[in-house]
């Protein structure tokens, strides 16, 4: 973020509009507001590649951008990097009042929406009050772009302390940020103090959210069904509700509150894809195509278009006897992600499926045997979802032990996560596997415990060095592995503190931090350890 404005005289601001009179008349707006900075952009790329540049303090954008990303797509995105913070402000302008748009953009939470056609004055005086309550946020701000979430959530209790007029806004960032801390004793009780004023429907869902993170599954599906029944609207109720159902392993009520959320709000390329995976895992062949279709329509420009989507409309439309169609697809795949290692993994997968399906062996083979040399080529940075497809396609071609293989290394990168743990128990027992699955996870969960256990067994007893090169060992044999990597950079912590400053350890560890937070963003010792990385010093 730029440097704190305290008015409009000395902010920043973006301009977002497709149209060239428009964005000369809002510039024309915010100058005579005194702003001194105002870049324009006139679409969705140029927005983004400004964004990334320049951390503006103001962004007036329109919904409808023309060809490429529209204005929803744009905000996603630059909350997504971390290009806008809690105290920038986001206007979305548009001439639309239609639902989808609305409940659409609603979700991304810009600041403030502002109806076409406006004038000076209305926008002024909508950016003057935005300023006066985005003003205190700057030293929250401040403290999560340094990674010190603990202490944005001081500068938050500051805030509330003082009596800021903003609370709420302020109890929501306190919320968010004790939940990606994992600090669920403190989120419940912040979301119970707020339901004990008034009933809300943010602060029930956060209660519910909490309870799905102690695995209370029928206590979560309960709260939310409580906030739709009195907030039917409220898509993100709608949404967990989903997620509790499928963590119950009730598929058939998963896709109905899938198909419940996407109907509220139904330009979510994410949900979208949750309905379309959820239908297809209930043989809904006929759900899943209409939303699989859907998730690559409405994900064109988006940030979250994934070849994923792809591969597996086409093992749909192979399981409907359209093998035609389905290569026509992955050849859609190919031209969307060219360069990609992982778009083209997934589509070579999906193709030896088609191609066993039209019997057409010799092809299907050397489709197989292509992906699982840039399988190879990944040298352990494929992500577990892909891992997971092509260990599916390896049992559903016969190939057993190579599924097991890579089966039992998806256990090994994620021995400590019991989604993907029941997830690989049923890959397992979708193949009337079911003991053999059970056998594979808890050995493959044990040999990664006993090196973990080795490792601090080690360090207990001033063994670092030791414990150090057995834990380098492990994170090269499992990649992915967000326990393993946090307990060497942990030890590399302990040895920068109280063996000496080395700049070689300190570019390791951060190295670590970083695969961790690639992996998983909402890691909670990552910031911890984040934080005692960046007060390391040479002495």
């Amino acid at each position: 973020m730029a440097s704190p404005f305290v008015s409009l005289k000395n902010a920043s601001a973006l301009i977002i509009d497709d149209y060239q009179g428009v964005r000369s008349m809002l510039r024309e707006f915010v100058r005579y507001m005194g702003i001194p900075r105002a870049d324009t952009a006139s679409n969705g790329k140029e927005a983004t590649r400004l964004l990334q540049e320049c951390k503006y303090d103001i962004v007036i954008c329109d919904y409808n951008l023309g060809p490429g990303a529209n204005g929803q797509q744009v905000l996603e995105e630059a909350k997504l990097r971390q290009w806008v913070g809690v105290s920038s402000i986001w206007v979305m302008v548009t001439a639309e009042k239609t639902t989808d748009m609305v409940m659409g953009a609603a979700e991304i939470k810009p600041d403030d929406y502002l109806l076409k056609p406006i004038n000076q004055e209305l926008l002024q005086s909508r950016l003057e009050k935005l300023l006066a309550r985005k003003l205190v946020l700057a030293p929250v701000e401040a403290a999560i772009r340094a990674k010190d979430l603990a202490a944005a959530v001081a500068q938050c209790d500051v805030l509330l302390t003082a009596q800021a007029s903003n609370q709420q806004e302020i109890l929501r960032i306190k919320s968010d940020l004790l939940l990606t801390l994992g600090d669920y004793a403190a989120a419940k009780k912040l979301f119970e103090l707020v339901l004990a004023v008034r009933s809300v429907a943010w602060a029930k869902t956060g209660l519910g959210r909490v309870a799905y993170f102690a695995q209370d599954f029928a206590g979560a599906v309960q709260l939310f069904q409580q906030v739709l029944q009195d907030s039917p609207m409220y898509v993100e109720a709608a949404d967990w509700l989903a997620k509790s159902f499928e963590a119950m392993n009730e598929l058939a009520l998963a896709q109905e509150s899938w198909a419940q959320a996407a109907k509220l709000s139904p330009n979510s390329p994410l949900r979208q894809k949750s309905l379309a995976d959820s239908s297809y895992k209930n043989g809904d062949l006929d759900s899943a195509q209409a939303a699989f279709e859907k998730t690559i329509k409405i994900s064109e420009f988006s940030t979250h278009k994934n070849p994923a989507v792809y591969s597996r409309l086409a093992q749909v439309l192979t399981d409907r006897n359209a093998p035609d169609d389905a290569l026509k697809i992955l050849k859609q795949c190919k031209a969307e992600f060219k360069y990609n290692s992982a778009a083209a993994l997934q589509t070579a997968a999906a193709e030896s499926l088609v191609y066993q399906k039209m019997g057409q062996t010799e092809k299907g083979l050397a489709a197989i045997q292509a992906a699982e040399k840039l399988f190879d080529q990944m040298e352990g940075k494929a992500s577990t979802e892909l891992v997971l497809e092509l260990a599916q396609t390896q049992l559903k071609l016969g190939r057993h032990d190579k599924a097991c293989s890579l089966l039992g290394e998806v256990i090994k990168n994620n021995h400590e996560n019991a989604d993907v743990s029941n997830q690989v128990q049923a890959l397992f027992a979708s193949h009337a596997l079911g003991e053999e699955g059970l056998a594979l996870i808890q050995a493959s969960r044990q040999e990664v415990i006993d090196i973990n256990n080795r490792g601090i067994n080690l360090a207990k007893q001033g063994e670092f060095e030791l414990a150090v090169k057995l834990l380098r060992s492990a994170v090269l044999q499992l990649p992915s592995n967000e326990v393993v990597m946090l307990n060497l950079c942990g030890l590399l912590l302990a040895q920068l503190k109280n063996v000496g400053f080395k700049e070689a350890l300190k570019t390791e560890a951060r190295d670590l931090l970083e695969r961790v937070h690639l992996l998983n963003p909402g890691n909670k010792k990552y910031y911890a350890y984040a934080l005692v990385l960046a007060r390391l010093q040479p002495k």
